[in-house]
């Protein structure tokens, strides 16, 4: 298994998980609900974040970078 291209796949789904909740807390009719959408968002960023730098790593490690 290629750790690398796992961790890169997971980034582009950490991308469009956000992007499909930024869609939700646009089309959002109420406050509570947007909130939850950018909520998500946040987290879905932050995912992304940890993977980016573990990836990061992982390149220097092996000496991809």
């Amino acid at each position: 298994m290629d750790v690398i291209k796992l961790i890169e796949e997971a980034i582009e789904y950490e991308r469009q998980a956000a992007d499909r909740y930024r869609q939700g807390a646009k089309g959002a009719d109420d406050p509570e609900t947007r909130a939850l959408f950018e909520q998500l968002v946040r987290w879905e960023e932050d995912h992304e974040r940890i993977l980016r730098d573990r990836l990061a790593t992982l390149k220097l490690i092996q000496g991809q970078q």
